[in-house]
C-alpha cells in the first residue's frame, strides 16, 4: 500500500513503551499494528516518525560476561519536548490504493490519537486528547470526502484525566464518561444533533462502565461515594434503566465491592471484603428473583494464629480545614499503649491513584513486616489524589510538590489523639511518584521528616517521561517545575536520606536520581545512595529482597535508633 517508508519513517508501525536500542545504532523490536474496518475496504495505522526523535540513555552494567557497560537506548520525550517521536494517522482506500495522511495531526508516541470504526463505509470516529490534556475532541471522519466533523469538544482550566468515549451507532449515541460538572458521571451524545445528555449525576465517582445491553436497555457501572456513610472509595456495582433512568445498588453489602459481570450482563461475581474483613465470594443476579450464592469465603484462621495485626481506618481533616481524607494505620503485632513509636509514613500522592486499602487484599500490603520492627506505619489520601470529586483532585494541579502537607497535617492529628505515636521522630518512604514523595519530605519539611527512602523516584519531573508530568503539572512547561523539583530544594536537606535507582529503568531514566546527588553533593549534605544495576523500575527477586532489608535497617538505625542486623533471610 505503500512504498514510502524508510529508515527512522516507517509506516503500519508503532513505538513501544520499553522498546530498547542496543548501541548507538542498533535496531529497535520490530511492531506491526493496523486496524480494518468492519467492511475490509480501509485500513488505518500510523507513520511512525523518529527522525527528528531525541534518545534516553542507559548504561547496563549487570551483565556477568561484559566488561564494558552496555549502552541502551529508547525515545522517550520529557515534558516541553518537541524533538521526539510522532505517530501520524494514515488510511489506507484497499480498492484504489489511495492514502490518507492526517499530517496535521501529529501526536507523541505517548498519546496517539484514538480512532473507532463506524459500521458505515469510509467514516471513523476519532478521539484527539491534545497535548497539554486541557482539551479533547471527538470527530467523525469521512475518508471519501477527507472531511472531519466536531461531534464534542470539552475543555478544563485544569487537565482533562478522566476522560472516555465508546461509540454506539444503533442508538445514534456515544457513551461519554467525563468530570465536566464537577463529578465523573456518564452522559450520552447524540451523533446527529450533538446534544449532551447526563445519564447520572450526583456527588459520586464512577469508576468504569461493567457492561452495556443494548438489548434490554441497561449499563451497568462500577462507582465509589455514592452511598451516605460509607467509605468514600468503596466500590459499589450499580444498574442503569435508560428507558427510566432509574439507578440500582446491587452490591448492598457495606463493604467494598470487586465485581466481574458475566458476558451477557445478568449475572456477577462479587466478591466482597473491608480492609478487616476477608473476602467472601458470591454469585449474583439482578434478575427477578434475585440470585445470591456464596461460593468461596476466605480462610483467615493462619493470620489470626500469627496474631497479625491487619490495619485500623482513620480519617483526618484536610489542608483545607473541612475535607475528611481517609488513612490506614499499621501496628506491632506486640503493640503497647504505653511505649512511644516512631511513625513511617508509606507515601504515593501521585494525582491518578490513591494508596488507602479498601479491601481484604490491599489491607496485607508489605507495611505490617515494617511494623513488626516496631514502628506504626501509615498511609493517607490526601486533597489532589484520584477517586473523588474534580475539585478534590485539581489541589495538586501544577502543585504537587505541596502534596505531603495533607500528610503531615494527619500524623499531628492522630498524634494529638494517640499518645503512642511519637510524632517527633517521623520518617517516609515510597517508590516512583512516591519516591519523589520522600525526597521531598525532607527537603520540603526537613524539621518534621528526619529520616526518608526514595526509591526510584522522579526527582525532578522536568527529567519525566512526557505524559505524566504535563498532565499533572501542565504544558507548556512554565516555573511550576522549577519550584517543586526536589534537585532545586537539595540545601533544604537536614536529616537522613537514601536515595536508590535500578540502573537500567526505562520508566523513571535513573538519571534525575544521579542530579539529586549531584545537587547534595555541591550543597555539602550528608545522604546515602544505592544502585542496582541490573534492574528496572521494579527490583525483582533477590534485589528486591537486598533493597527491603536495606530499607528497613535504615529505618531502625536512623528513626528508632537501633543497631541493626544484616545476617537475616527473607521468608
Amino acid at each position: 500500500m505503500s512504498t514510502k517508508g524508510q529508515r527512522l519513517y516507517e509506516y503500519g508501525t508503532f513505538y513501544g513503551w520499553s522498546d530498547i536500542i542496543e548501541g548507538e545504532n542498533g535496531e529497535r523490536p520490530r511492531r506491526f499494528r493496523v486496524s480494518w474496518s468492519p467492511d475490509s475496504k480501509w485500513i488505518q495505522t500510523y507513520v511512525t516518525d523518529m527522525r527528528i526523535a531525541k534518545k534516553m540513555y542507559l548504561l547496563d552494567w549487570g551483565q556477568e560476561d561484559l566488561y564494558k557497560p552496555k549502552l541502551m537506548g529508547y525515545y522517550r520525550g520529557s515534558p516541553g519536548d518537541t524533538d521526539m517521536v510522532k505517530m501520524i494517522p494514515v488510511f489506507y482506500n484497499i480498492s484504489t490504493g489511495a492514502e490518507y495522511q492526517k499530517n496535521h495531526l501529529q501526536s507523541t508516541h505517548t498519546n496517539p490519537i484514538q480512532y473507532e470504526w463506524s459500521q458505515t463505509s469510509g467514516v471513523v470516529y476519532q478521539e484527539n486528547a491534545i497535548r497539554g490534556y486541557q482539551a479533547v475532541e471527538l470527530h467523525r471522519c469521512d475518508l471519501n470526502k477527507q472531511t472531519e466533523e466536531l461531534l464534542y469538544r470539552e475543555t478544563s482550566p485544569t487537565n482533562i484525566d478522566n476522560y472516555s468515549s465508546e461509540i454506539f451507532e444503533d442508538w445514534g449515541k456515544a457513551l461519554i464518561t467525563s468530570e465536566r460538572d464537577g463529578w465523573k458521571q456518564l452522559y450520552f451524545l447524540d451523533l446527529k444533533d450533538k446534544s449532551l445528555k447526563p445519564l447520572t449525576n450526583g456527588a459520586y465517582y464512577i469508576n468504569y462502565v461493567s457492561h452495556v445491553n443494548k438489548a434490554k436497555g441497561f449499563i451497568l457501572f462500577n462507582a465509589q461515594g455514592k452511598e451516605a456513610g460509607r467509605n468514600p472509595y468503596y466500590q459499589h456495582l450499580y444498574k442503569l434503566t435508560l428507558a427510566t433512568g432509574k439507578v440500582e445498588l446491587l452490591t448492598p453489602e457495606n463493604a467494598n465491592h470487586d465485581v466481574f459481570v458475566s458476558p451477557d450482563g445478568l449475572y456477577f461475581m462479587d466478591n466482597i471484603s473491608t480492609p478487616t474483613q476477608p473476602t467472601r465470594t458470591v454469585l449474583k443476579s439482578h434478575s427477578s428473583p434475585p440470585l445470591s450464592l456464596e461460593l468461596l469465603k476466605t480462610d483467615a484462621s493462619g493470620l489470626d494464629s500469627m496474631h497479625y495485626r491487619l490495619p485500623e481506618l482513620f480519617t483526618a481533616i484536610g489542608k483545607d480545614g473541612k475535607t475528611t481524607i481517609y488513612g490506614a494505620i499499621w501496628k506491632p503485632s506486640n503493640f503497647d499503649p504505653q511505649k512511644k513509636y516512631p511513625v513511617i509514613d508509606n507515601s504515593y500522592t501521585g494525582p491518578h491513584t490513591f494508596t488507602t486499602p479498601r479491601n481484604f487484599t490491599t489491607a496485607l500490603w508489605n507495611n505490617q513486616p515494617l511494623a513488626e520492627l516496631g514502628f506504626i506505619v501509615i498511609t493517607v489520601d490526601g486533597l489532589g489524589t484520584a477517586g473523588r470529586s474534580k475539585a478534590f483532585h485539581n489541589v495538586s494541579y501544577k502543585n504537587m510538590g505541596k502534596n505531603l502537607e495533607d500528610h503531615r497535617l494527619a500524623i499531628l492529628q492522630l498524634g494529638r489523639k494517640n499518645p503512642w505515636m511519637d510524632t517527633t521522630r517521623v520518617g517516609i518512604f515510597g517508590h516512583s511518584a512516591g519516591g519523589y514523595d520522600a525526597g521531598h519530605a525532607v527537603l520540603e519539611y526537613p524539621d518534621f521528616y528526619k529520616v526518608a527512602v526514595a526509591s526510584s523516584a522522579d526527582h525532578d519531573f522536568r527529567m519525566e517521561k512526557d505524559w505524566w508530568p504535563e498532565m499533572y503539572m501542565g504544558w507548556p512547561v512554565d516555573s511550576t517545575y522549577h519550584q517543586v523539583s526536589n534537585i532545586t530544594m537539595a540545601k533544604n536537606l537536614k536529616g537522613k536520606l537514601l536515595i536508590t535507582h535500578g540502573g537500567i529503568d526505562e520508566n523513571v531514566n535513573p538519571s534525575a536520581t544521579f542530579k539529586l546527588a549531584e545537587a547534595l553533593i555541591r550543597a555539602n549534605k550528608e545522604f546515602d545512595m544505592l544502585i542496582l544495576p541490573s534492574q528496572k523500575h521494579g527490583y525483582q527477586g533477590i534485589y528486591n529482597d537486598y533493597f527491603t532489608k536495606k530499607r528497613w535497617n535504615y529505618f531502625v538505625e536512623h528513626l528508632l535508633g537501633v543497631e541493626p542486623i544484616w545476617e537475616f533471610e527473607l521468608k
